[in-house]
């Protein structure tokens, strides 16, 4: 009898072999045998399983009404989603492998179940974040997009994902139950508060925002403090993206807008009127009453005549009040005034010594440039019929420098 024990002299020491038996090198050979078969039929469950749900989802997507499964497969959800299945097989071969009397292979057993079901997990966090971004980009198409963006709850549920994952996975390495991590967690929620605090305001103001509809993606928007004076392109958790006029780009935290004076301009471009707000100031010694050859000469030169907008006494009027008559007969007439908002010529105090009238009224221009122009020559017309009534421009004078 052969004892099964090899011992080779090497110096002082001996060393010892284990040499296997026939049974035990055919446990071996079935063992190795049953873990490539767990993976051949992992990996065959999984190009079946990928092939006919990828083959389900596009004849469902071709159809008009799937427009969800469209954006889905757009952002390979259910690609995402396959490798569940050969994760569900290892996992499932983990006790299996335990069973097994061979040490070596039964150690493997409880790892590969543990890496199995962490794969599972970061399976479907890949799949729950792929969703998200299909959700995101077919809502972007809806007529409410604009009014109501979802971005700022899609990244909340963006981490609330991160971190069911990361307790998941914790909880399986550390084999310990969920709610063992969520009671630690509320014992740190003073902490969290600290270390989370620009994201629960941002989380606060977007719902406030979204709930009374203070802000939309393309609203004009000015932000004193954040030197923000532009167009919103994007609200997301924490910051509201403005794109200046100067294409500069400033980022203003989204509670900012709750708590600080912001204006936004929405309401005149629903409105259709945009405000014209000019005071010309005048020289007070150059107001007084018309004379023959004042009256003869507005009677001649002005359109609409003097009659339309001052029929009966004239003369009782001075030359600034027969301009400001003229100047509201002018601009109603215009086409570009909006005659449902006012339209008002007034005379205002005025903190120099001067006399100013204010012109205070709407055009149905609301965008910048248009609205510009249109104000521009307005107020040129207003201006270049000053020296006709007699009137003139009060300027302020600065000395003169001396000569050397």
């Amino acid at each position: 009898m052969f004892d099964n024990t090899l011992r080779i002299e090497s110096g002082p020491d001996w060393h010892h072999f284990h040499v296997y038996t026939d049974s035990e090198f055919v446990a071996i050979l079935l063992v190795v045998a049953l873990l490539v078969a767990i993976l051949l039929a992992s990996t065959i469950c999984y190009y079946v399983t990928r092939s006919i749900m990828l083959l389900i989802v596009s004849r469902l997507a071709r159809q008009e009404r799937h427009k969800w499964l469209q954006a889905a497969e757009r952002h390979k959800v259910f690609h995402r989603l396959a490798p569940l299945v050969p994760a569900a097989i290892v996992y499932a071969a983990g006790p299996l492998l335990s069973g097994i009397t061979f040490p070596l292979i039964a150690a493997l057993g409880h790892p590969l179940s543990v890496l199995a079901a962490c794969y599972m997990v970061y399976t479907v966090l890949r799949a729950a974040l792929a969703f998200l971004d299909s959700v995101s980009e077919r809502y972007s198409h809806f007529p409410s997009a604009s009014e109501r963006p979802i971005k700022s709850f899609l990244q909340i549920a963006t981490i609330v994902l991160y971190v069911i994952a990361l307790i998941a996975v914790i909880s399986v390495l550390l084999e310990r139950s969920p709610a063992y991590f969520l009671t630690g967690l509320s014992a740190m929620t003073a902490l969290l508060i600290i270390i989370f605090r620009e994201t629960l305001l941002g989380f606060v103001a977007s719902i406030q925002l979204a709930a009374y509809d203070m802000l939309r993606v393309g609203d004009w928007i000015e932000v004193p403090g954040f030197v923000a004076d532009g167009t919103v392109i994007d609200i997301a958790l924490n910051t509201i993206k403005v794109q200046n006029f100067d294409n500069s780009i400033v980022m203003v935290p989204s509670y900012v807008l709750l708590t600080s004076g912001v204006k936004n301009w929405r309401g005149m471009t629903e409105s259709g009127g945009r405000r014209v707000k000019h005071s010309i100031h005048f020289d007070a010694d150059t107001v007084r009453f018309p004379d023959e050859a004042l009256l003869a000469r507005l009677h001649s030169d002005i359109d609409p005549p003097l009659t339309a907008f001052a029929p009966a006494g004239t003369q009782r009027r001075t030359n600034l009040g027969l301009y400001r008559l003229y100047l509201s007969a002018h601009f109603r007439a215009h086409p570009a005034i909006r005659h449902d908002m006012p339209v008002v010529i007034r005379q205002v105090q005025s903190s120099q010594p001067v006399v100013a009238l204010e012109i205070f009224l709407y055009v149905d221009e609301t965008s910048w440039e248009p609205y510009e122009i249109l104000q521009s020559d307005m107020l040129d017309h207003a201006y270049g019929l000053v020296p006709l009534f007699g009137l003139r421009c009060w300027q302020q004078e600065y000395p003169t420098p001396r000569q050397p």
